[in-house]
């Protein structure tokens, strides 16, 4: 019996997560939509095989479109229609959303937008002069704004100790800082 003194091979790096992307509304939807018409078809098919009881819709309802003649209005409405159909094949076949950021590392650590703007609120409440401080985070760009005592060289400090809180991102967002003074409140 020999034990195995290999060294293991590191699992793999994580991926980056995504979003659904805006397909995520209209997915739910056209589900809905393919149930009902599922349950017409059956129903259909129970009243042909005589299994229940009552009239068949399809057939009444083909019945009222004998006799229907073209009309003007059906040319914009198939273009409507089709230019439906598009947008959503479009939107099926988009790149889905990203709010993840990913972290210098090779274990594949990645932060979401707002973890990174709770980093940057951290970081600019951290400078003194500053009396509350907010962020937003977008994957790009990160907006600061703090209520300061004096706002003299203080937007310089809250860039630079919110630049640095956020080093440790692969490629670290630009940072726009906002200082109100409480003259300005």
């Amino acid at each position: 019996m020999s034990l195995d003194t290999s060294t293991p091979t590191p699992m793999r790096a994580a991926t980056q997560k995504t979003g659904s992307g805006a397909i995520g509304v209209v997915g739910p939807v056209l589900a809905v939509l393919l149930l009902a018409l599922g349950a017409l078809l059956l129903r259909e098919a129970l009243v042909a095989a005589k299994t229940i009881t009552g009239r068949q819709w399809l057939p009444a309802a083909a019945d009222g479109l004998q006799g229907f003649a073209p009309a003007t209005w059906l040319i914009p409405a198939g273009i409507v229609l089709a230019l439906i159909g598009l947008w959503l094949l479009v939107t099926a076949l988009r790149p889905r959303s990203r709010k993840t950021l990913p972290l210098t590392s090779q274990t594949g650590v990645f932060l979401h937008t707002r973890d990174v703007a709770r980093l940057a609120s951290g970081a600019a409440d951290d400078v003194d002069g500053v009396l509350e401080a907010s962020s937003t985070a977008t994957r790009r760009k990160v907006s600061v704004v703090v209520h300061a005592t004096a706002g003299a060289g203080l937007r310089e400090s809250v860039t630079a100790a919110v630049t640095e809180r956020l080093a440790p991102l692969q490629s670290p967002p630009r940072v726009s800082v906002t200082v109100r003074t409480s003259k300005e409140n």
